[in-house]
């Protein structure tokens, strides 16, 4: 049994060297732009020139316009609960507030694991209010490091941001 577990293991690590390679290799394929578009706006959560020329928001499915958007300043992005054991189930609140003019309208919070799973305000967030996005980890089966995102897709300029969580699972309380 331990073989077959061994021999999966050794397929799944050969799969995922070839598909970050063939990734490197189609990056090498398509060309730079030199120029950024006049409405690219720099961010360190800024996906990148591409999603921010989208003619449509996906928080509304609308033209993006000035009049639809708004702006979102996280109190914190990165939180770290430090040590915790293996089997517990943690949870933070990320706190964040409209600094935009228009209401803030979150159309989706998606974790990067099945282990993490986030919870968002579904109403429109008013100008100037604050609100939390409560991001719970469960740590069954997992250990060592963990770093887990939750990317939220809303209104706002840049359209996509991205909050984290991070914690090192200790082997289970005895």
């Amino acid at each position: 049994m331990k073989e077959h577990i061994k021999t999966l293991s050794l397929i799944v690590i050969a799969l995922s060297v070839f598909t970050i390679a063939l990734i490197d290799l189609l990056k090498l394929a398509i060309p730079k732009s030199q120029e950024f578009p006049s409405n690219f706006i720099e961010n360190k959560n800024s996906p990148g020139p591409a999603q921010n020329m989208m003619d449509q928001n996906p928080a509304t499915n609308q033209r993006l316009s000035d009049s639809s958007l708004t702006t979102i300043d996280f109190a914190e992005e990165v939180f770290n609960f430090g040590d915790i054991y293996e089997g517990d189930k943690v949870t933070h609140e990320f706190k964040f507030k409209n600094t935009g003019k228009n209401p803030l309208i979150i159309k989706s919070a998606k974790a990067s694991c099945g282990c993490t799973i986030p919870s968002y305000p579904k109403e429109p967030i008013m100008t100037g209010k604050e609100a939390i996005i409560k991001v719970l980890f469960n740590s069954t089966g997992k250990g060592g490091q963990q770093h887990k995102s939750v990317h939220i897709t809303a209104n706002t300029i840049p359209n996509y941001v991205s909050i984290e969580i991070k914690a090192n699972v200790l082997n289970k309380k005895k």
